[in-house]
């Protein structure tokens, strides 16, 4: 079987490198993909990751009998949209459950009515309106794009003077185009971050080994955000008993509320937790494997030839396993494999 992984990054190697290990899988094609990846499939830079036109012809000419979409953006364009379209059996979610992840205001406002513990926020679609708000603000305080911005649109302002630079930066320059043409300020929250990756066909979710993202430049996280420094797995603030706490408040919770909206979330959702005082708490969700922390994460999926073996930290076995098969089970037989097992 040929597979074809949409994206060009260290991410995109790992999941292709883990692909390779399923031995019904023939050529892996990556669009555009990068010189280290050369080393494990076929590059073709001259597509985009955007170019979802390009992508749905060369998949359909080329016989390919599975992708994976990997990036935010052509997740958010609907890349897996077309693809389904056109026959091409697909990972990843389309572009209404990716809204997760492409706007700021739905994940909040999802939460919010959903119930799913969260930091307070309010949205503000003027600038004139954000820093009025912000004038009756306690500090520190956090301000997002409402839209994709490459992990850099969420910035902390622990005075009014960096708020409104913040909110100027974001909506009177478009320093991020028209994703920050709405903004979400919400409260600053304290704790340990953690990153949980999780497989899901939008009802059963099979939750990777935790993972923790080191995003702040600077010695002593005191830069700016970065799309992701470094990260370690598994997270050793993650324990069994937050493990627990996560899945009944905010995973299950998370994949209901989206079944609920008409927009059933299918692929790898990627849960952004802060460990607060008054428990854990979401900062953000992702629509799709996380970059850097899939590149320790997948690593440790692992498991003997007949799948059975358990990994510790991973909340069902044989994930590995099933992992490796996604190309010829789809997600759905994943699913019903992980309830029997």
């Amino acid at each position: 079987m040929d597979l074809l992984v949409v994206g060009g990054g260290g991410r995109e190697h790992a999941i292709i490198k883990k692909l390779k290990e399923n031995p019904v899988v023939e050529t892996i094609y990556a669009l555009p993909g990068n010189g280290g990846i050369a080393a494990d499939a076929v590059c073709v830079p001259q597509i985009s990751a955007t170019d979802i036109g390009a992508i749905v012809d060369f998949a359909v000419s080329h016989a390919v009998g599975f992708a994976v979409v990997a990036p935010d953006d052509p997740l958010a364009l609907g890349c897996v949209d077309a693809l389904h379209a056109a026959g091409i059996p697909c990972f990843g979610p389309d572009a209404r459950a990716a809204r997760i992840e492409s706007s700021k205001v739905f994940a909040k406002d999802l939460m919010k009515k959903y119930h799913i513990p969260t930091a307070r926020y309010e949205v503000f679609d003027t600038p004139a309106a954000a820093l009025a708000y912000l004038k009756t603000a306690s500090f520190p305080i956090v301000i997002k794009a409402d839209g994709l911005a490459l992990g850099k649109g969420v910035l902390i302002s622990r005075s009014y003077e960096e708020a409104e630079d913040a909110v100027r930066t974001m909506m009177e320059d478009r320093a991020f185009g028209d994703s920050g043409s709405r903004v979400v300020i919400e409260e600053f929250l304290t704790g340990p971050e953690v990153s949980v990756l999780a497989f899901t066909d939008g009802t059963a979710i099979a939750p990777m080994v935790s993972s923790m993202d080191h995003k702040r430049a600077g010695d002593g996280d005191t830069g700016p955000n970065t799309g992701g420094m470094g990260t370690v797995a598994p997270n050793p603030c993650y324990t069994e008993d937050i493990a627990r706490v996560c899945m009944d408040t905010i995973f299950l919770p998370t994949l209901a509320a989206m079944r609920a909206e008409s927009c059933p979330f299918k692929g790898c959702l990627y849960f952004g937790l802060m460990l607060t005082p008054d428990g854990p708490k979401v900062i953000e969700y992702n629509c799709r494997f996380g970059d850097p922390e899939t590149q320790v994460v997948l690593p440790l999926l692992k498991t003997d030839a007949g799948g059975g073996k358990r990994d510790p930290g991973i909340a069902h076995r044989g994930v590995a396993a099933r992992l490796r098969r996604l190309c010829d089970l789809g997600l759905r037989r994943v699913s019903r494999a992980l309830r029997k097992g």
